[in-house]
């Protein structure tokens, strides 16, 4: 599998707003207008500096703990699901909307989310798998 980046960082929080306002302030974090649309539905809030990114989630809603979110594109992604079955590691995949991820958990349940944004190919190929 090609990793093209580290896509962001799950981020558990007790207060969004004050997180979204401390990271601008300390680290110059800006919100991702383009991704507001999953805070608004009640998912992250994506803010970022230059290439790095983090999802800032409600501690109340999320289990206590980190998520490490790499990028790849479509192939690689549809490439890591049977490696997954073959070694028998549990995971699942969700639908962004704008992207596809897929969820499961290394050794010693560190959280790990691989995402592609070359979603239409990806989700064709993932339909017409099924």
């Amino acid at each position: 599998m090609r990793i093209t980046e580290i896509d962001h960082i799950h981020v558990y929080v007790e207060d969004i707003e004050e997180a979204e306002h401390w990271y601008n302030e300390i680290l110059g974090f800006t919100r991702d207008n383009s991704l507001y649309f999953w805070f608004e539905q009640g998912g992250p809030l994506v803010i970022k500096n230059n290439g790095a990114s983090l999802s800032l989630f409600r501690r109340k809603n999320q289990h206590p703990g980190h998520t490490m979110a790499f990028s790849v594109g479509a192939t690689a992604f549809i490439e890591l699901i049977p490696i997954l079955k073959d070694r028998r590691i549990a995971f699942t995949v969700g639908d962004h909307a704008v992207s596809m991820s897929i969820y499961f958990s290394d050794l010693s349940d560190n959280k790990i989310e691989i995402t592609t944004y070359e979603y239409l190919n990806a989700k064709q190929i993932l339909e017409s798998a099924a």
